[in-house]
């Protein structure tokens, strides 16, 4: 639905979300600013936006000429559902034209968002962009905060008001404010051809920051990585007739309405209609990195070689294994198509075919920049079915266009993609939906040198990191500890928490491709426990976010086909949980369950494993110890 195009009249512009919650106030006299309400409660103070373009600032001393308002409600199919098959985008437009651009504003339920549009082909250089959300009060904030433009994008969530922040520091989004009662995230959306942004604090306000398009790069760490020592004076060079990203505030009433989100996923290009995603396939992934490929039991020499990989596709086939993970050492340490002699790719790949096993395979981002489409035809000729980029640890224009790039040329050649040293989800994957998970976290990895990878941080993820898209936590560790006998082990590492908190996670965390992170030797002195992993799905009909807090718990029921799964994960806090499943329908509920055992608080691998079953109006009873979880697959009868 459109509505005319008006004439601005006076400087204030004011919208509504199509629930009439959020209010949106837009100043265009002097620079544009907006601000933000919701139920009548100031969420954002007026927050000052603007665009340089060569030597012309968008947004400041700039006449609106008109202004036009529209309503949108269309319905959306995932190809790859993270959450949902099918969702509404519904919205209300409020777009702002100036002579050369335009500033778009959309207001959702969920919160708002805004872009700059440039309107001509325009050969000008970007050079900076002013992106400010400001705040009231001395908020409490989550944020991940670094001092480099290049870095892991795995940092711990520091937990301060605003004031308390380090001006020396800066958060990789999306960050987190608590706003009285509401759960305001701050992000981006649609980043295409453009830095990422970063969120520097300073004040009341979180400020954006961008690292500049690079000059010159060196290679580092023995070749595994390219970073940038000098940069220009702009964020691209060319600023062209394009769209840019969406700066986003998402506004929820509470931390379980986030997960139920997928406004980054709304604001983000769509595929093109003729683009074939039929041949993409979720599913769990064996891993072989994690665990050291510590595989005994066995009649042959464990480690990167041929026999190990088959053994693990026989291991992935018996147990209904989509994928299998080669991870680093099965090539050349600098040119993919020079492969280790011990490992024989092309008969792995062919023997996996025939067992209906995937092969994804790893390899560093400078490898295959190379010398990508020879590479990308070889694994398509080989059989390969996607593959794990590594070490890219930047975010400019220069690596968000890579990125772009390996989405292009996968889709191609029919390669899934899963990028590690990755920046978070952008919306990428709306356009390019073999773009199936990626890393940008502190995930299981970290247990093998630290312990950063804390239960605490297993229930702030959810509702930050996972806000904006699939991340690749990797879960599936066997042998589990509390922190006080907890240690970091390379060889055969463990988990933070008990081990109905690590199966938790293969219904909490969303991946399409989801890894079994430890060896075959430990799932098979773990029957119990493999059996409920294999039974799990890692896409989603539908999701139903239960309780929880950031940082304290998260209880959440997610339905495939006709059979819904509940996870729960808890912090370092024991609790008791009531949750009503009356939205699964009417009829007894029979549920199988994997949760903590009775000596779950003393040894973390207790487990308990049975079945109930729940008449129509019974509430289901869940207790879960510190660091615990709980794992219950319905049927409906």
């Amino acid at each position: 639905m459109f509505f005319p195009c008006l004439e601005v009249a006076g400087n204030t512009i004011e919208g509504f979300s199509p629930n009439g919650r959020n209010r949106l106030v837009i100043e265009t006299g002097a620079q544009v600013s907006y601000s933000i309400f919701r139920d009548g409660s100031q969420i954002m103070n007026k927050s000052f936006l603007s665009l340089r373009v060569g030597s012309q600032l968008w947004g400041v001393n700039d006449e609106c000429v008109k202004v036009r308002r529209s309503y949108v409600s269309e319905i959306v199919n995932f190809p790859v559902p993270r959450k949902y098959r099918q969702t509404i985008n519904n919205y209300n437009l409020l777009e702002l034209s100036y002579r050369t651009y335009k500033i778009e504003f959309r207001i959702y339920d969920e919160g708002v968002a805004y872009r700059f549009v440039s309107l001509f082909n325009s050969p000008l250089p970007v050079e900076d962009e002013h992106v400010t959300f400001g705040f009231t009060q001395n908020h409490k904030t989550y944020s991940l905060l670094t001092n480099q433009l290049q870095n892991w994008f795995e940092q711990d969530y520091t937990i301060r008001p605003i004031l308390q922040l380090p001006r020396d520091s800066f958060s990789i989004a999306p960050v987190m404010v608590e706003v009285d009662k509401y759960k305001v995230l701050l992000a981006e959306a649609n980043l295409y051809n453009y830095a990422g942004m970063y969120l520097r604090p300073d004040g009341l306000s979180f400020v954006g920051t961008f690292a500049k398009y690079p000059d010159v790069e060196n290679i580092i760490e023995d070749g595994n990585k390219r970073y940038v020592s000098t940069r220009e004076d702009y964020i691209v060079p060319i600023c062209g007739k394009r769209n840019f990203p969406w700066r986003v505030i998402g506004i929820f009433d509470d931390a379980a309405s986030i997960l139920r989100s997928e406004l980054i996923y709304l604001l983000s290009e769509e595929k093109e209609e003729k683009s074939d995603v039929s041949w993409i396939r979720p599913g769990k992934v064996l891993w072989d990195w994690w665990n050291d490929r510590n595989i005994y039991g066995v009649d042959f020499k464990a480690g990167i070689n041929t026999n190990t990989y088959l053994y693990l596709i026989d291991y992935a086939d018996r147990h209904k294994i989509e994928y299998i993970l080669i991870d680093e050492g099965w090539s050349d340490k600098n040119d993919l198509l020079k492969t280790n002699p011990s490992v024989d790719i092309p008969y792995i790949c062919a023997y996996a075919k025939q067992k209906k096993v995937g092969i994804l395979l790893w390899t560093k981002w400078l490898n295959l920049e190379q010398k990508m489409d020879e590479v990308f035809s070889v694994f398509e000729k080989w059989g390969v079915s996607g593959v794990k980029i590594d070490f890219m640890d930047r975010n400019d224009a220069k690596m968000v266009a890579f990125y772009e790039k390996v989405a292009i040329n996968a889709m191609k050649h029919k390669l899934l993609v899963d990028f590690h040293g990755s920046y978070p989800n952008e919306g990428l994957r709306r356009k390019y939906p073999n773009l199936m998970t990626r890393e940008g976290v502190i995930g299981l990895e970290y247990n093998k040198w630290s312990k950063r990878a804390t239960v605490t941080h297993d229930v702030i993820i959810p509702y930050l990191r996972m806000w904006v898209g699939p991340m690749d936590y990797t879960p599936g560790a066997m042998l589990n500890a509390h922190l006080e006998t907890f240690y970091e082990n390379q060889h055969e590492p463990m988990s933070q928490g008990t081990r109905s908190h690590q199966l938790a996670m293969y219904v909490v965390y969303e991946s399409p491709l989801q890894m079994m992170a430890d060896s075959p030797a430990k799932y098979d002195e773990n029957p119990a426990s493999l059996n409920f992993i294999k039974e799990i799905p890692t896409v989603w009909d539908e999701t139903i976010p239960l309780e929880g807090e950031v940082g304290e718990y998260i209880a959440i029921a997610r339905r495939h086909n006709d059979i819904w799964y509940i996870g729960v994960l808890n912090g370092s806090t024991p609790r008791e949980l009531e949750l009503d499943l009356s939205f699964m329908g009417k009829g007894k509920k029979c549920v199988s369950f994997h949760e903590d055992g009775i000596n779950a608080d003393s040894q973390a691998k207790d487990v308990r494993v049975g079945y109930c079953t729940l008449q129509e109006n019974d509430k289901l009873l869940i207790s879960v110890t510190r660091g615990g979880g709980y794992l219950g697959i319905v049927q409906v009868k």
